[in-house]
Formats: C-alpha cells, sequence, structure tokens
C-alpha cells in the first residue's frame, strides 16, 4: 500500500519553492495547517528531517529535503503529463540560448531536468552574450533564451523567472572583506574589474553612476571566471549578480562576497522569446517551468532580494 499522496507531495513542493507554509498556502489557495500536516506526515514517514524552522525567514530546506525535493518534482511533473494524451509538444527540437554567465551555474541542471521529464525533446543549446542572444531570437534562430533582462526594448517576449541583487567581489584577504557590506562609493576608490559583455558592461556602470562615483576601471574581460580569477589574485574588486556555488577562483584562491549598501534595483533573470517570427515553440512552455522550479529552489540569501543593506 502506498502511504503517501500526490497532494502531500505538492504541499511540500510548494513550500519549498515559496520558502514558507504561509506562502505556499497562498499560491495553492489552501490552508496554511494543510500544508504544514502534509510536511510533518511525510517527515514522519521518511524519518528524515525536510526543513530549519528559521525565526522571521521561513523553512529552508534541509540537505535531506533538497533530495526529497527534487524526487517529489519529477513524480509531480509525471502525474500532470499523466492527466492527458500524450502531446506532441513533448517530442521534436528546442533551440536554448543562454547567458555566458548564467549558462554553468544553472544550465546544466535545468538540462538534466528536461532530460528525465521530457526525453523526447531534442535540445541545442546556444551560450552567448546578451545582445547576440537577442539578435538570435529576433531573426528567430532560438526558441527561447534565458538572460537578464537588461532594459531590452526589442521585439522579443520576456517571462519573469527569478531576480537578483548584485553584490561586492573581493580578494578574501582584503581589508573592506571585514565588512559585513559595502557601499558603491567605497568600491569606487579601489582598482575595478569590470565584466565587459554587450548590455551588462553598461548596467554594472550604471550602478556607479547612480551613487554618484566612478569606478576606477584596472581590467576588463568578458569571462566570469577571468574576472574571479583576476579579483581573486588582487588585482582589483568586482560587481557581479550570478554567484556560484563556491567563493573560489578558478585557479583556486579564496573570493569573499559582501552585500551592498543601499536602495539596489533587483535584476530580473528573464525567458525570452521571439517576438514577431510566428507561432511560439510549444516545447519552450516545457522548458519554462522546469526552468522556474530550479531557480526557485537555489535561493542564494547574498543575491536574494532584499538582502542588500540599507
Amino acid at each position: 500500500m502506498i502511504n503517501l499522496s500526490l497532494r502531500q507531495l505538492e504541499y511540500f513542493v510548494a513550500a519549498a519553492q515559496h520558502g514558507g507554509a504561509a506562502r505556499a498556502a497562498h499560491a495553492l489557495s489552501v490552508s496554511q495547517p494543510s500544508i504544514s500536516k502534509a510536511i510533518a506526515d511525510l517527515e514522519a514517514l521518511w524519518s528524515e528531517v525536510l526543513f530549519v524552522r528559521r525565526h522571521a525567514r521561513g523553512l529552508e530546506l534541509t540537505a535531506a529535503g533538497r533530495l526529497r525535493q527534487r524526487e517529489a518534482q519529477v513524480l509531480l511533473d509525471k502525474a500532470r503529463a499523466l492527466e492527458g494524451p500524450r502531446r506532441e509538444e513533448e517530442a521534436g527540437l528546442l533551440r536554448v540560448g543562454c547567458l555566458s554567465t548564467l549558462a554553468p551555474r544553472y544550465l546544466p541542471e535545468i538540462l538534466v531536468r528536461m532530460r528525465e521529464r521530457h526525453p523526447q525533446v531534442e535540445i541545442e543549446v546556444h551560450e552567448a552574450d546578451t545582445e547576440t542572444l537577442v539578435q538570435m531570437l529576433e531573426r528567430g534562430a532560438l526558441d527561447t533564451a534565458l538572460l537578464y533582462d537588461l532594459g531590452l526594448a526589442r521585439a522579443v517576449r520576456l517571462e519573469a523567472v527569478t531576480s537578483f541583487v548584485p553584490y561586492a567581489l573581493l580578494p578574501a584577504g582584503h581589508a573592506l572583506a571585514a565588512r559585513s557590506s559595502l557601499a558603491l562609493s567605497t568600491l569606487a576608490q579601489e582598482p575595478f574589474i569590470l565584466i565587459n559583455l554587450p548590455h551588462s558592461r553598461e548596467y554594472f556602470l550604471s550602478l556607479f553612476r547612480q551613487a554618484g562615483v566612478t569606478p576606477r576601471i584596472a581590467h576588463q574581460t568578458p569571462s566570469i571566471e577571468m574576472l574571479r580569477s583576476l579579483v581573486a589574485n588582487g588585482l582589483g574588486v568586482s560587481l557581479l549578480t550570478t554567484r556560484p556555488v563556491r567563493d573560489w577562483s578558478y585557479d583556486g584562491k579564496r573570493l569573499a562576497c559582501r552585500r551592498l549598501r543601499g536602495p539596489l534595483a533587483a535584476q530580473s533573470v528573464v525567458l525570452a522569446t521571439p517576438g514577431q517570427q510566428g507561432p511560439e515553440n510549444p516545447r519552450s512552455a516545457l522548458f519554462a517551468r522546469i526552468a522556474k522550479a530550479a531557480f526557485a529552489q537555489q535561493r542564494d540569501e547574498m543575491t536574494a532580494p532584499g538582502a542588500a543593506s540599507r
């Protein structure tokens, strides 16, 4: 006899994605006790603690909880697919673009989930800068692209996935690393390493302009890993929005990430699709659903909206 239900799994996954029972209950239009009971029943069934309860911060998945969430999501996706006949969009080619700074951190897991849940979808990946990806979308060479919305006034449709705030990147032994947060005016006094990608470059420079200061640019690079290595080796400080899982450079040196002071507008991660190039590839919707779930499960306190210090 099966001792768990799809509803329990749905409530558990919702609590994980929304970071709390109350927010999950609101999203699903059910009562908070229903969410809490489902979590308690699953913890008893599996003899595992799924969440750590953080005062004023909601629920945070444990290591066991992250594994169970992933397993539960697979089952829920398969159950939804069984609700109707097999659809044509589950087979065929999907041409996916991804911003080069986001791709190594997020795209592989999304591709794995696509392969697990929609094995008949063939995915062709293109990694590039924002301008190149948007141009490919405009001429119909891509079906969808994962990138930052840097004020794109272009003929593409944008669908929100998540949002991040920028943070300061420093060598681990830098004097400023002793502080918990930094002002842009302080960073402007240090040699600065600038990410030199179309749109990304302008975005980071605009942060300094809004603060009324000008950075001392020491080096520029289109590579996020080159930038991190330059910083880790003491050649300057920088700003980034994408944050890898570990604060180590490619050449094995420690980095320090610090929050920025002041009101900072969150930077939206979006899925872009062609605006005027005929009907949308139906497989884009499958990719969008999985991408949103993947990002929801990887919350980082340094880059989460509202994390910036005042």
